[in-house]
């Protein structure tokens, strides 16, 4: 075992020294490899990042997979009689299959008091555990609990444009709003939650079931439109949420509809929309990396043609065929593995720049690595790859060397 272990350090060490004594030659042959590395590492990074960045926005508007959205209409066309009493029933078929996370999801035009006028604000009434559910990030202060419900001044969570219109106040002084229409009913705002730099209107979130989501005034023209939503496993999750509509709708009676209808983006998107796009970088890599891989493997066989006397001398004296081949062969996967770390370095630098990565991102927080694993795995696996097939023709080569070639040489 001991022989083994020291006859592979013996290889390793003479290849690299060999890369060495030829640095110039291997640095001129793998400067196509690292490009090619670089560019296959972004093209994977991009991918990853923009499909992380796709689902992370569709989940914030659609929902995690799988997420139903319940509503309920009459045989009539009329509105619900007791919305409150079928939202009720709602809950308690959520909590009797044991949905963790469903929540409230009523949104529409609400009438804000602000310092230069009333303004309409988009608004959408949630439970706490909507945030969870929508990939709600916050940028300051908090998110709701169920003790809100039971403040005296209601909770309110808002976007930077509302707080831009308010006055830009921090949320340390607990900035305060007021409902028209509701005489005496004055809002807290607690938090700030994140938005794009495109969102510049005002909205906000209002809790459920609380005295600002009772006093909120409705736009006459645009109303609220209010469902619930519940979050359930993927695999089966259609089953349990149109049972959890049925039940709701055996008991508000036979005049009531109650639909579940799957709202996330994972259900409604088959395959992958980026695919084409990464596949054309990827092939563009892969491409500029055989390209790489010729250069290097002409360069070798060079190489090889010239150490004649060299790999002569080495067999005369007792190394042994393997042992020539090995060293052969490592010299170009060493060289190429170099490469590729060089090129992954040179991607990670790309992608983890803040630009280049809010390009991607659009903004999104996608969190995870700022380099994604994936994208140095393959950079790196692509790159010994190459340097194998780029060192076997060498390796065959100087294995046919004879003693009597080097004295020729």
């Amino acid at each position: 075992m001991t022989g083994v272990f020291t006859t592979l350090v013996g290889t390793v060490v003479e290849s690299w020294q060999e890369l060495r004594v030829h640095r110039a030659r291997v640095v001129l042959s793998l400067v196509g490899v690292t490009i090619a590395v670089a560019s296959l590492a972004v093209a994977v990074g991009f991918g990853s990042l923009a499909e992380r960045a796709t689902a992370a926005l569709g989940e914030q508007f659609g929902g995690r997979p799988a997420t139903f959205s319940l509503s309920a209409s009459t045989s009539t066309g009329e509105l619900v009689p007791d919305e409150d009493a079928l939202f009720a029933q709602y809950r308690a078929a959520a909590q009797r299959y044991g949905v963790r996370y469903a929540s409230e999801a009523t949104e529409g035009s609400t009438n804000v008091q602000f310092p230069d006028g009333v303004g309409d604000v988009y608004t959408r009434i949630v439970d706490p555990t909507y945030a969870e559910m929508h990939r709600v990030r916050l940028e300051s202060g908090t998110w709701f609990t169920a003790s809100d419900r039971e403040r005296l001044a209601p909770a309110v969570v808002v976007n930077r444009a509302f707080l831009d219109r308010l006055g830009g106040p921090d949320l340390v002084t607990h900035p305060t709003i007021r409902l028209p229409g509701t005489p005496g009913v004055v809002a807290v705002v607690i938090g700030e939650y994140a938005t794009s730099e495109w969102d510049t209107e005002p909205a906000m979130y209002q809790l459920s079931r609380s005295a600002a989501a009772d006093a909120a005034v409705a736009d006459p023209e645009g109303g609220m439109n209010r469902t619930f939503e519940v979050w359930v496993p993927q695999q089966g999750g259609d089953r349990l949420a149109e049972r959890i509509a049925a039940d709701a709708e055996r008991v508000a009676g036979d005049s009531i509809t109650v639909s579940a209808d799957r709202m996330d983006a994972a259900g409604m998107v088959e395959g992958d929309p980026l695919g084409p796009l990464r596949y054309v970088i990827a092939a563009v890599s892969v491409l500029v990396l055989v390209l790489g891989g010729l250069g290097l493997l002409n360069v070798s066989l060079v190489s090889v043609r010239q150490r004649i006397r060299e790999i002569g001398i080495r067999r005369g004296v007792g190394a042994s065929a393997g042992r020539v081949f090995v060293a052969v062969l490592l010299e170009s996967v060493l060289g190429t593995a170099v490469a590729g770390g060089i090129g992954v370095m040179l991607g990670a630098a790309v992608l983890s720049n803040g630009g280049v990565r809010s390009a991607i991102t659009n903004g999104v927080d996608v969190g995870g690595a700022p380099f994604p694993l994936e994208a140095a795995l393959v950079g790196i696996g692509s790159a010994v790859l190459v340097g194998v097939l780029a060192g076997v023709l060498p390796a065959v080569v100087a294995v046919r060397v004879k003693v009597i070639d080097a004295i020729r040489y």
